[in-house]
């Protein structure tokens, strides 16, 4: 039938282009439905490379070794092991605590707070304080928007002291080894300045040693009289005056330039390989965290999560658009911070690096190189004289100091058991864990603060809440087997075809903050709706709290349902006599 006179007859290549994205959408959805119905196995054979690209055989080893035993998932009570006891590791030991079970910390230095508790000068948060806290523990009232060094190590320890976590630290203390022993975990520690050993057993084991435990110190050739260090040794005393080189182009390394320059009458030089993308902590007047970190920001970018037919095929049509979007950020930050005149404009584009790789301006950076207090240099140190350094492009800089901003070993502890380690760490270097926690492979034993995210605190309370239930059996979605394979291998898939999501032994969840604690809470249970997840602010760690609440609550019991008390510690391991305890489990 023909349209009246003067309508609106539908253009034919919009016709062609919605049929077009219908068959996209059946193809899609088609092949997701065959996928589901494969093992793992077969899904890795089924899933046909990118363009370009070849797909590795499966990481995964056939069947579980035997030397790993098997644990226990029941509630009952456990002797738990948390080695490190930075922000990770408190946030383990407390949740471990609260559901009753025993806990040891093992630190390898004089007190708690990990990373923060010695820090270079002037130091600060890339994140704001609702964000870098945990939920049930707001920052106290004046800490700045973006808290120092001093305001972090303060909190930690007044949370320490809050939640009776001082008193189950073992300071001093390194774990020297970690190995299986029938159905429970061998820890074998000793003082960290030397000593004897100390084997123990406990039921479980969380590793929550982070991803800044072991500086990456690149080997020169030549001989320094002078000083040389990681950032991570940087002191007041240490830059006072001195002359001095900084090697690395990450945040820390533009921190330490900066912090120098006012320390010392000497210029400081700042040596980069290359240039990066840096994020103004205000970006045109507006607070970057509600530019950058909304949940709606997320699904601009490809993520390592498979999408439905529909969600392809959007993807698809709104690429034009993300497009736009990042080459408009591009080009306020380069105007703003005068990239072109300073020549510091990146090779790379945001929205292929926009992960762990885009760290913040730091304050005074950008008027520090127009002052000449700061030089910036480009290439690496080729090798030391006596009192200079000589860069790979010919440039002799004399110096007495040398800091070497270069970042952290990404791998397994070297406490970890050869087959462990294989089974946590691929052959392509990334690493194998479901949620960023735990291996299919490695039973007992969970991460807490494995990943690089601008929310460390908030995704270590949620990744220590959902170890302990999964260690004892209570997530409301517990994962089998296969789940965490599948899981992993869609993640290791993406990553490698992704080189910026490689960083970090590819356990950088930025930008994805959202998504990974979405997973996490509905995983433990948390009611989720789209009334109380929004979708155009920036994660807030109390109402994330207010999530976390609503997941089921327990605690481990005895014979009789009463709930047992937590307690710091003791000289046996359960393991040898225990028997399960009921859980009592009450929904909120």
């Amino acid at each position: 039938q023909s349209l009246p006179k003067g309508s609106a007859r539908p253009h034919a290549a919009l016709r062609r282009a919605l049929r077009f994205a219908a068959s996209l959408g059946r193809y899609f959805a088609t092949r997701d439905r065959a996928l589901a119905a494969r093992t793992t196995e077969d899904r890795s054979n089924f899933l046909p490379p990118l363009r370009g690209s070849t797909r590795p055989p499966s990481p995964f080893p056939a069947h579980l070794p035997a030397s790993l035993g098997a644990f226990d998932m029941t509630p009952h009570r456990k002797r738990v092991a948390v080695i490190g006891g930075g922000i990770s590791g408190l946030a383990a030991a407390k949740a471990f605590r609260a559901k009753g079970h025993e806990v040891v910390i093992f630190e390898q230095s004089d007190g708690l707070g990990g990373v923060w508790r010695e820090t270079y000068p002037d130091v600060k948060t890339q994140s704001p304080k609702e964000l870098y806290a945990f939920s049930d523990e707001p920052f106290p009232a004046g800490t700045a928007e973006w808290p120092s060094g001093d305001d972090v190590r303060a909190y930690l320890e007044a949370y320490a002291v809050k939640h009776d976590l001082v008193g189950a630290t073992r300071l001093n203390t390194e774990v020297k080894a970690l190995r299986r022993d029938g159905d429970a975990w061998l820890v074998t520690s000793g003082p960290t300045s030397g000593g004897a050993a100390v084997n123990e057993l406990f039921d479980a084991v969380a590793i929550c040693t982070g991803l800044h435990s072991k500086p990456r110190m690149p080997t020169v050739c030549g001989e320094f009289a002078g000083a040389v260090l990681h950032s991570s040794e940087v002191t007041e005393a240490s830059l006072t005056g001195k002359n001095i080189v900084v090697v690395g182009g990450s945040k820390s390394g533009t921190d330490i330039a900066v912090a120098a320059s006012r320390r010392t009458p000497h210029a400081v030089t700042w040596v980069r390989r290359r240039d990066v993308w840096r994020v103004p902590y205000h970006i045109l007047g507006v607070n970057f965290k509600r530019l950058l970190y909304p949940r709606a920001q997320e699904i601009l970018i490809p993520s390592p999560w498979r999408q439905s037919g529909l969600g392809r095929v959007v993807r698809w049509l709104i690429a034009p658009i993300v497009w736009l979007h990042f080459k408009m950020l591009e080009t306020i930050i380069t105007l703003q911070c005068g990239l072109a005149r300073r020549g510091l404009i990146p090779t790379t584009n945001v929205a292929d690096v926009v992960a762990c790789d885009l760290p913040m301006v730091t304050d005074g950076f950008y008027e520090a190189l127009d002052a000449g207090s700061v030089v910036a240099a480009k290439g690496e140190i080729a090798r030391f004289e006596p009192e200079a350094v000589v860069l790979t492009g010919g440039e002799r800089v004399a110096c007495d100091t040398v800091v070497f901003a270069t970042g952290w070993h990404q791998t397994a502890d070297s406490f970890f058991a050869e087959a462990d380690r294989s089974a946590i760490v691929g052959p392509d270097g990334l690493y194998r864990l479901h949620r960023h926690v735990v291996s299919p492979d490695v039973t007992g034993l969970g991460f807490v603060g494995a990943n690089q995210s601008f929310a460390t605190t908030l995704t270590s309370e949620l990744s220590a809440e959902w170890l302990v239930r999964y260690l004892d059996g209570q997530l409301a979605r517990q994962p089998t087997e296969d789940d965490m394979r599948r899981s992993i291998e869609d993640q290791a898939a993406w990553r490698r075809e992704r080189p910026a999501a490689k960083a970090y032994g590819g356990r950088c969840i930025a930008p994805f903050h959202f998504r990974h604690v979405d997973e996490l809470l509905e995983d433990l249970g948390a009611k989720l709706t789209p009334f109380n997840t929004s979708w155009l602010l920036p994660p807030d760690a109390v109402a994330i709290g207010k999530l976390l609440a609503s997941a089921p609550a327990y605690v481990v019991t005895d014979d009789e349902g009463k709930p047992l008390a937590s307690v710091v510690s003791s000289d046996k391991c359960s393991a040898a006599s225990r028997k399960p305890l009921a859980a009592t489990v009450t929904p909120n």
